[in-house]
This record gives C-alpha cells, sequence and structure tokens, in this order.
C-alpha cells in the first residue's frame, strides 16, 4: 500500500521526459493480466492518446472547461484565454501553467468507456449447459462496467507508481459532447466514463500539485462512521 500512500493528484507533467511506449504497453498489459473481473468479461475499452495527440487532448481541455464555466466570457477568462496566450507567444509545455484540468495535456491520455463484453460463444455454452441463468456477456450493464473501471484504474494506478509513472484522474469530461465530436467514439454505444493521465509530472511543479495528504481548502473525506455501517 506503500504505493498510494505516495499517490497525488499530477496537474504538470513533463513533455521533456516522455515515458516510452513500451513502458505504458508494460503497465498496461500487467494491469490487464491482474485486474479482476467478473466472467472475465471486462465490459469496457480503454482508448489511448499518446504524445502526438495534442490537438485532441487541448479540445478535451476545452471541452471540461465548459463543465468549469457555462458562460464563455468567464470560460475566457479564467481558462482559454491564457491557453491562447501560451500558443501565440510558442510557450514550451513545461513552461505552460494552464489552469483546471490541466493533467488532460498528460503524454498519454487513457479513456475508459463501458462496452458490451467481446464475444465469448464459449463461455455462452458453457452457462447454457449448466442451466446458470446470469450470463452477461451478451448485453452491456453500465453500472457493472463502471464498478470494472474503478477496480481497472486502482490497480493501473499502483502499478504505475511502482513503474515511477505519476497518474491522474478527471471525471468531469463533458463527455456526451465528446464521445459526439470523433468517430472513433461515436461508435461506442455510452460516453467516456473517466480519463486518466500518464507520464512523468515535471520536477518543478512540487509546491502546486494536490497530494493524497496536500488537500484543497474543504477537501475532506465524511466522517469513517458516516462510511461503515455495521448491521
Amino acid at each position: 500500500m506503500q504505493s498510494f500512500g505516495n499517490r497525488h493528484q499530477t496537474r504538470f507533467f513533463d513533455h521533456e521526459k516522455i515515458p516510452s511506449k513500451d513502458l505504458i504497453e508494460k503497465v498496461l498489459h500487467k494491469t490487464y493480466k491482474l485486474v479482476p473481473s467478473k466472467q472475465n468479461l471486462m465490459p469496457y475499452v480503454v482508448k489511448i492518446l499518446g504524445p502526438e495527440h495534442i490537438e485532441i487532448k487541448k479540445n478535451i481541455y476545452e471541452l471540461a472547461c465548459e463543465i468549469e464555466y457555462p458562460d464563455i466570457n468567464l470560460r475566457n477568462e479564467y481558462r482559454l484565454d491564457k491557453i491562447k496566450a501560451y500558443e501565440d507567444n510558442n510557450v514550451t509545455y513545461n513552461n505552460r501553467f494552464p489552469k483546471g484540468n490541466s493533467q488532460l495535456f498528460a503524454p498519454y491520455l487513457l479513456l475508459l468507456i463501458p462496452r458490451k463484453p467481446i464475444n465469448n460463444p464459449t463461455l455462452a455454452k458453457t452457462y447454457e449447459e449448466y442451466n446458470l441463468a446470469v450470463f452477461d456477456g451478451h448485453k452491456l450493464i453500465p453500472n457493472n462496467s463502471n464498478v470494472e473501471i474503478g477496480m481497472f484504474s486502482a490497480i493501473l494506478t499502483a502499478i504505475s507508481i511502482e513503474e515511477g509513472l505519476s497518474i491522474s484522474y478527471t471525471a468531469c469530461l463533458n463527455a456526451s459532447k465528446l464521445k459526439n465530436t470523433y468517430d472513433w467514439l461515436k461508435n461506442e454505444l455510452v460516453e467516456p466514463t473517466l480519463a486518466l493521465s500518464l507520464g512523468y509530472k515535471r520536477p518543478d511543479v512540487n509546491g502546486t500539485e494536490i497530494s493524497y495528504h496536500n488537500k484543497l481548502k474543504g477537501e475532506e473525506k465524511p466522517e469513517k462512521q458516516y462510511i461503515f455501517e455495521w448491521i
């Protein structure tokens, strides 16, 4: 559990020292091997955006800003004008400090999406032979998928930290609008649930990170007695 004790929400990722694709695939494949899944169906898909997809990440950031500031004037003032100024002045990514969900600019961005399980006729036949009623492989069950997405994210987090990577989570994605923006998302039945950002954190911004032990003002968990109820 030491890896989780050191976890923090990295806001600013290093764009000069970037993990190799091989390392990211190592982390993903180890997570795939270890993650539990009901009936081993893994009812979700992970869409991976690498370092080359800068414009897509910028658009995802801008869509997330719409969630924070529905008013376009406020959105420009507090978020988008700063991005435009960086671009107009050719400021390198390692010298940028965008506000809000800046982790969406990470070298690697993973979008986790509930999905109808991949067809598994052998397992379906096994259930039929044993007269078992509950086989989930024929349909999309978003609630089940989202639970498994959470488990995948937790295991990926631990493995990433062990490999020296930083990781962040983003749920306010403006997911419905995002889904309708790209062809590679339009074919999915539902919108993305969560985005995971992966990379190395910038060494110059330690004081601006949100760590597990250094939370935002008012960002406190409820008292334990409100969470754990013995019956």
